[in-house]
């Protein structure tokens, strides 16, 4: 923990560094990058560079001209000072105010530095490289506050050049080693995965598919349908014959792509059909969710043959996709009794973790959780989760965190210091379809470790658009630390207007407006991207009508976040993810209710 004046909690706040590339497309023209690191951060490690790379062979060169954190030895005046003095001067960082705002007034200003190096590749070694760089880097400068301490000798530098050695054993593990100022040795090992696939192959679809008795007639046929899906996973909820069409609805949380799951029961419609001596022409396919059509998925029949290669490749005329409706599908003749209710329940372990409190960056531990989920109808759910902490740092904490605004989020580690049993949510949802494409939610309970409330939300979705709208209203209170059934006084309605869009490149923006817990009045900016394999990273950013000075270091809410699907390591299928969410330093201003069952995830 970084600590200035023996006050804990300054200079969490995190920076963000951007680059820019251009490519020539003469490959004899270097590469150009301009770079600017921390450049909204708290500003310790501001730098800006100008660099470029060129290609010869099996050799590259890089060689650059650096500002800030790069100018600690053999610094020259800035060439920019030609274009105007103001660049001859950077200001002090005692200017740069409360941190989280980009530092215009310092970019590309002060003295400067050259910096660069070569990179060989050996030629009888392919993936080896010799690597050898010039470092006018001063690391007696390179901290927090220019923070002077045990790790004096670490920062000792008796060269500025370094030289190392990188092997490449495979397309995920690389191995270097390196000898760096003058006086010290390195061996790195790093993994890099790529999420853009799966990191595992998942074995073909190759189902059991019976037929339990000798009959011919439709009831059999029916009966068959629902023990080949339901021992698949894809669950049947209702089913109609009519002549040669057969629809279909099921329920799966086992596959995230709704190509992949109802192929995979269109294929089992259609084999089960066979052995019934059921000719089909079409098989629909319905996805149902919380007891609301998601959509509709139509096969031709004769193209879900046993030599076909599943999930059935998507073609024109062949395959067909819609929004789902209402609730038709509780208009099928075939409909199995569903006895209610029906409860799921999970115990697994759990890392806790809590990053970017004022008072310590870092709380963590281990608990063990304990999941259910009581369906009482298709569309009414109870979600619950109790945890018991098995061991954590969080009881080291000693004071509060002195926010000067209303404790909405800063005080979270209170809630986590808990050692015996809590109750982390309990909330009771209702779930329907207002009419096509238009979905909406009432909640109440426990939502959260610190809030328990009741609200509704609403999102209109139109299934061949780019675009969806929604909105949310809540009514809470805040929690005691217990995390029991009792509330302190605090109470707020919190609520927003969303809107979100899918951009090129498979990028999700999603934009809302509101009222958030803190009862601050502003506006959450969300940009994200997901790959084919499921993976998520996404960035965020909240203003919000809180000035600088009362929001604190950071000036504003801000962070990113990772979904990982849970199948992404795993030979088998599965819809689930895991989220980690990380906001560089936690205050109250900008702080979101958080629930389970948001519909747009739904």
């Amino acid at each position: 923990m970084w600590e200035v004046n023996n006050v804990p909690g300054h200079f969490l706040d995190k920076g963000f560094n951007v680059k820019f590339i251009y490519r020539p497309n003469n490959r004899y023209l270097p590469n150009i990058a301009v770079g600017l690191d921390d450049f909204a951060g708290t500003g310790y490690f501001n730098r800006e560079y100008i660099v470029s790379t060129s290609n010869y062979n099996n050799i590259k060169v890089s060689l650059g001209i650096g500002w800030g954190k790069f100018t600690g030895q053999n610094k020259f005046t800035n060439p920019l000072d030609r274009i105007s003095p103001k660049f001859s001067r950077r200001p002090k960082l005692s200017d740069t105010g409360y941190g989280g705002n980009p530092s215009y007034n310092q970019w590309f200003r002060g003295d400067a530095a050259i910096f660069g190096g070569f990179e060989y590749n050996f030629r009888n070694i392919k993936k080896l490289k010799l690597k050898a760089e010039y470092d006018p880097y001063d690391y007696m400068d390179f901290s927090a506050n220019n923070r002077r301490d045990a790790s004096l000798m670490l920062r000792k530098k008796d060269s500025n050049i370094n030289i190392g050695l990188s092997y490449k054993v495979n397309k995920f593990l690389t191995i270097d080693t390196s000898y760096i100022k003058g006086n010290t040795v390195n061996l790195n090992f790093n993994v890099a995965l790529t999420f853009n696939d799966s990191l595992s192959s998942k074995p073909s679809f190759k189902p059991e598919i019976k037929k339990n008795n000798e009959n011919r007639n439709k009831q059999s046929f029916y009966e068959d349908l629902l023990r080949n899906l339901n021992s698949n996973n894809l669950f049947l909820q209702t089913a109609e014959l009519n002549e040669r069409q057969l629809d279909v609805s099921i329920s799966t949380s086992q596959y995230r792509n709704a190509l992949r799951s109802s192929s995979y029961a269109s294929y089992i419609a259609n084999e089960t059909a066979n052995l019934n001596d059921v000719d089909l022409g079409s098989i629909n396919i319905t996805h149902i969710n919380a007891g609301v059509e998601l959509n509709n998925v139509s096969f031709i029949a004769n193209h879900l043959e046993k030599d076909s290669i599943l999930p059935v490749e998507v073609k024109k005329y062949y395959t067909k996709f819609s929004s789902g409706q209402t609730k038709d599908f509780l208009d099928n003749e075939f409909q199995p009794k569903i006895k209610f209710p029906v409860i799921f329940s999970s115990l697994s372990p759990a890392i806790v973790s809590h990053i970017g409190n004022p008072e310590k960056f870092y709380f963590g531990g281990i608990s063990l959780k304990y999941n259910t989920e009581a369906q009482f109808s298709r569309n009414l759910i109870l979600t619950s989760e109790i945890n018991y902490s098995l061991i954590n740092n969080i009881q080291d904490t000693i004071v509060g965190p002195g926010s000067k605004m209303e404790q909405v989020r800063t005080d979270l580690v209170q809630y986590l210091k808990q050692d015996d049993f809590y109750l982390t949510r309990m909330q009771l949802d209702y779930i329907w379809a207002l009419r096509k494409n238009l979905y909406a939610k009432i909640s109440a309970g426990i939502f959260e470790t610190m809030y328990g409330g009741f609200g509704g939300e609403i999102l209109f979705k139109p299934f061949e658009n780019n675009f969806t709208v929604g909105a949310d209203l809540f009514y809470v209170k805040q929690r005691t630390f217990e995390q029991r059934f009792d509330f302190k006084d605090y109470e707020t309605i919190t609520g927003h207007i969303n809107f979100g869009y899918l951009l090129p490149l498979g990028i999700e923006s999603n934009i809302s407006f509101g009222k958030y817990l803190a009862k601050d009045i502003g506006y959450t900016l969300d940009l994200s991207r997901r790959t084919a394999s499921g993976f998520k990273a996404g960035i965020y950013f909240t203003r919000t009508d809180v000035s600088a000075e009362l929001f604190g270091e950071g000036s504003f809410d801000k962070g990113f976040y990772f979904q990982i699907p849970l199948d992404l390591l795993s030979n088998s299928y599965n819809g689930n993810y895991s989220t980690f969410r990380l906001s560089p330093l936690t205050r109250d201003g900008g702080a979101k209710l958080t629930y389970e069952k948001e519909l747009r995830g739904l």
